[in-house]
């Protein structure tokens, strides 16, 4: 089933200062949990993959980083969104430049033995860097952390 809404861009109340956007459903009724919750979204018509997080508050998935540069919305702005639940297993695409440096430092598979949610937030991380320069040093900075495990 889709559902269509139009949200307000909200900070996640709480330690973590994330910008997010809230489900008005509930996710116990409509998905029969009250746990995370693969979605595909189309936000102000551009289609993402995401998460929706349980909170106190109900469900939202963040407003992160890629939606950003895509939506051009800031904290306070109505979204439209389309969502609807993914039925199949998500697959993790990691970049050939990132997988091209951990197979020569010797740590993909200690890379790829972690945790999908890990995997994509580091790969997530390097991508979302404008200039190459950062890209390496977020790179250099996944290795020597890999490498200390």
């Amino acid at each position: 089933m889709v559902y269509e809404f139009d949200s307000e861009i909200k900070m996640l109340e709480g330690k973590m200062k994330w910008k997010v956007v809230y489900f008005p459903y509930s996710v116990r009724e409509t998905f029969n949990t009250n746990g995370k919750v693969s979605v595909q979204i189309t936000v102000d018509g551009h289609e993402f993959e995401h998460t929706l997080l349980p909170s106190k508050n109900g469900h939202y998935f963040v407003y992160n980083e890629f939606i950003r540069r895509d939506v051009h919305k800031e904290l306070g702005d109505k979204l439209h969104v389309i969502l609807k639940k993914c039925e199949e297993n998500r697959t993790i695409v990691l970049p050939d430049y990132i997988s091209k440096n951990l197979a020569e430092q010797h740590i993909l598979d200690t890379f790829l033995n972690q945790p999908d949610y890990m995997k994509r937030e580091q790969i997530n991380y390097i991508e979302i860097a404008k200039k190459e320069e950062t890209k390496s040093n977020r790179i250099l900075a996944l290795i020597n952390k890999l490498k200390d495990k």
